[in-house]
């Protein structure tokens, strides 16, 4: 009995595949003058009509890359005409295809059986021919195809357009290349290089699907071509061939070498102001973050590039393939792209309002929906509960007139599709769809993190086979996905979850705890990340960055105003001003003094008390941070200490049992995790020694110092210490640090409590802030370290703390660094912090400043020579 599964072209209702051949004999039945007539039929998708004259030219075909030459029916039809016969083909759109065969006899002497068993090992013996000389002849008809769209009146697109898309779907060697590239040549009219490029674009996108390490070596290559082309829209055609080398990176090992070149470009364009080249990059990076699971940073990377780009155009007049980067078409689809990342993130509302943007537009726009929006929208609802509308945005991209040239977003629809179907408890359906998925996968060679999104159908088939209680199977699905998936963190921790889980419920514990080891790993591993490039969020920069230039502008009108109004009277008052400032100055003087010698006097007996005060003070808050660092390594301690224990036990069963192997093999497993006891155990003394050398007095000598490495742990201590005191205190942490500082010369215990002191403090006013709860305030302490060149000469490296808390009044700003002064309440500082921090950078020849805003925040600037 034959397995019925959907159409492909009727959405689910049940289909039987049939290939029927036949054969009869027509007119004279003795052979002489008479036909035999050979018909093959199905009942498959049929033949468009658009492209049924065409099925019998050389080259056309309609399979994917590799499973077909499009020279088979161009064969079959010369041999049959060979044979005085004729071939036909009939063909209903929905209802299958028809190819007939009539065949005369050419010979009385042969019967019509000789005759077609002679035509039909023809056909093999073509067709080996044919699989051999393939690719060569394919290269060939590219280039004749090329050459013969080059016309009288310019260029016939029709025949240059099927021209490139083959070169797409072809595995170029570097003779084909070459040949290709002198081809192109042909259509370089004076400074205009479109059309020489299109050819090279597809050459790109050719080894980017078959060679990625030579993608990336040709794509390069082009773009420094381009930086010295004069042909017009070079800035457009760079960015295609910038944005298209995202691929090799994102679907290969070397991701942190494509964090590294777009930075590196993102820095070339920031320089240079290159709106278009710092959209392309961010958009570009946006996309390494979302595949490495830091979707925060996607989502500001991807509003950043928006930021450079405009929609108020009614077109941007692009000319396909390459796209305006700033434009309105690149502009949607940055949206959309965010709207996908919100859905990743798990912010739905946030998801469906930048997704509908880009729907509308598409609707709107088009009169009909593209053929990416759909998707994410489908997901949206069905990740939020709205079932009924979910298979009416997946059939806008099942049923898309262009689906057949975007299988990768056909696929991902299946897939959803498959989900769907689990939820509604349809699993047979959700089966089928999920096989489809795979199946255009493999046709394809979409890879695992495809342009809409991470194509994962295993792990949808798992969830199915759980529902139907085959554990062994979702195991192995499971497994499979995790290899498959790699680099996309998010998913294989979604998959190792539920991996584990698994494990447990079969009684595999052994298995489980690897699972769950992995995940804990892989876990800390996307932590680390977060907090490495932790960073404002869009909205908050843009904010920020509109306050400054407004305060700026304003302060320059009234400084202008200011100016204008009281020049007349100010020559005039200069005189009485100064005047009074001598005879005030020398009045106060006379009272400083007085002041100065009291307070020195009583300054002298209680300064060694309070000098320790402070430093308990600050010894207390770096305790409170040990505390936390050590916490993860005494968490692995005690983790495996209870896995030995459990191991022991079924050791001892084992020996009770005589399973020396086994025994052998569990006793193998406790000493591993010994080890790893013994590991964890020496983490967390490490961790001690170091947190308590720099909380000693030391031995007061400069030594090289990594003073990022010094910054960054003394900005997580004051974090923690504070979290250790107040459990609701929560703050964003920013940091950048300039990794070509090096090593400089400074005392470490005191620089630290001086970094210490500061951040403390920033933590301590945007909390304060916080506790006023201002809408859409998010407290943020900024530490960046930096080069410098101080007016003196030489060089320095700048620290810079900042935050955006409540600012520093105008009226305290100069007594900050005074010993004792504080504006925190009695009993939570001495004030002595800033003094003694302002000594210490003073004793290492370096400078202590501060810039402040009421109401906005404040930074503290150190600097400190290099050379000191």
């Amino acid at each position: 009995m034959k397995k019925k599964s959907p159409h492909p072209l009727k959405g689910g209702e049940d289909y039987e595949p049939v290939v029927t051949i036949s054969t009869k004999r027509l007119g004279s039945p003795l052979g002489d003058g008479g036909k035999i007539e050979v018909r093959v039929s199905d009942n498959g998708g049929g033949i468009p009509q658009k492209i049924l004259d065409k099925i019998f030219q050389p080259f056309f075909t309609t399979k994917p890359t590799g499973q077909g030459t499009g020279l088979g029916l161009s064969l079959s039809y010369d041999i049959v005409k060979a044979h005085s016969g004729g071939v036909e083909s009939g063909d209903e759109r929905r209802g299958g295809q028809h190819i007939y065969n009539h065949i005369t006899s050419l010979n009385n002497k042969m019967s019509n059986q000789q005759s077609f068993l002679k035509l039909l090992i023809t056909l093999l013996l073509c067709t080996s021919l044919v699989n051999l000389s393939a690719q060569q002849s394919r290269v060939d008809s590219i280039i004749q195809l090329l050459k013969n769209s080059k016309i009288e009146k310019g260029i016939d697109s029709a025949r240059f357009t099927d021209a490139v898309n083959l070169i797409e779907k072809s595995s170029l060697n570097d003779e084909s290349i070459t040949v290709l590239e002198n081809t192109a040549r042909l259509f370089i009219n004076g400074d205009d290089e479109y059309w020489s490029y299109r050819v090279k674009y597809a050459i790109l996108n050719s080894l980017i699907a078959t060679d990625k390490t030579k993608s990336l070596v040709y794509g390069k290559y082009q773009l420094g071509q381009l930086e010295k082309s004069k042909t017009p829209k070079a800035t457009w055609i760079s960015g295609a061939v910038l944005r298209q080398l995202r691929l090799p990176y994102r679907n290969s090992t070397t991701l942190n070498e494509g964090f590294q070149y777009f930075n590196e470009n993102l820095k070339e364009y920031k320089l240079k102001n290159d709106s278009a080249g710092l959209a392309n990059c961010y958009y570009v990076l946006a996309g390494f973050y979302r595949t490495i699971g830091l979707l925060d940073q996607a989502i500001y990377h991807m509003k950043k590039s928006v930021s450079y780009m405009r929609a108020d155009t009614a077109t941007d007049n692009s000319i396909s393939p390459f796209f305006d980067p700033v434009g309105r078409r690149n502009w949607f689809n940055n949206i959309s792209v965010i709207g996908f990342y919100y859905l990743q993130k798990g912010d739905y509302n946030e998801a469906l309002k930048y997704t509908r943007i880009s729907f509308d537009d598409d609707t709107r726009v088009r009169s009909a929906s593209s053929i990416n929006t759909p998707n994410t929208m489908a997901q949206i609802k069905l990740l939020s509960g709205q079932l009924d509308s979910v298979m009416y945005f997946l059939d806008l991209v099942l049923t898309h007139e262009r689906n057949n040239s975007a299988p990768d977003y056909v696929a991902s629809s299946l897939q959803i599709k498959g989900f769907y179907k689990i939820k509604t408890d349809e699993l047979e359906e959700a089966e089928v769809a999920l096989e489809q998925c795979w199946q255009l996968i493999k046709e394809n060679n979409i890879p695992a993190d495809a342009r809409p999104g991470t194509m994962a159908p295993d792990y949808y088939m798992a969830l199915i086979r759980i529902e139907q209680k085959r554990m062994d199977e979702a195991i192995a699905l499971l497994e499979k996905d995790i290899v498959r998936l790699k680099s996309q963190r998010l998913y294989v921790l979604r998959d190792l979850k539920l991996l584990a889980s698994l494990h447990e419920q079969t009684g595999n514990y052994k298995k489980a705890n690897e699972a769950l080891a992995s995940f804990i790993s892989l876990q800390d591993s996307l932590q680390s990340d977060q907090e490495k490039y932790g960073s404002l969020s869009f909205e908050t920069e843009q904010e920020m960055n509109a306050k400054e230039l407004s305060i700026t502008k304003l302060k320059s009108e009234n400084k202008i105003a200011a100016l204008t109004k009281y020049f007349s009277v100010g020559i005039a008052a200069l005189v009485l001003l100064l005047a009074g400032v001598l005879y005030y100055r020398f009045k106060a003087k006379q009272k400083a003094n007085k002041v100065l010698e009291t307070t020195l006097s009583n300054l002298k007996s209680t300064q060694s008390q309070l000098i320790q005060s402070e430093k308990m003070a600050s010894l207390g808050e770096l305790t409170a941070g040990i505390a936390h660092e050590i916490q993860n390594p005494l968490n692995f301690v005690n983790n495996f200490s209870e896995v030995n224990k459990e191991l022991v036990d079924e050791l001892q069963q084992e020996l009770k049992a005589g399973k020396i192997d086994d025994a052998i093999e569990i006793s193998n497993d406790i000493k591993v995790n010994e080890e790893k006891i013994n590991h964890h155990g020496k983490r967390a003394d490490a961790i001690v020694k170091g947190m308590l050398q720099h909380s000693s007095s030391g031995s007061g000598k400069k030594e090289p110092t990594d003073i990022n490495a010094l910054a960054d742990e003394y900005l997580r201590l004051a974090y923690h210490g504070l979290r250790a005191k107040d459990k609701s205190f929560n703050a964003t942490m920013k940091t950048d640090y300039d990794a070509t500082i090096g090593n400089i010369n400074i005392i470490p215990q005191d620089i630290g409590r001086v970094i210490l002191n500061l951040i403390s403090n920033a933590f301590y006013v945007v909390n304060e802030k916080s506790k006023q709860n201002i809408a859409g305030y998010e407290p943020t302490v900024t530490i960046t370290t930096a080069s410098g060149q101080p007016p003196s000469g030489g060089r320095s490296i700048v620290i810079k703390v900042s935050d955006n808390g409540g600012g520093i009044p105008q009226k305290v700003l100069d007594k900050i660094f005074q010993p004792f002064f504080t504006t925190k309440p009695t009993g939570q500082g001495t004030g002595l912090g800033l003094s003694l921090s302002y000594d210490i950078v003073k004793a290492h020849g370096g400078e202590l400043q501060v810039k402040t805003m009421e109401g906005e925040g404040s930074e503290f600037i150190i600097s400190l020579p290099v050379n000191s």
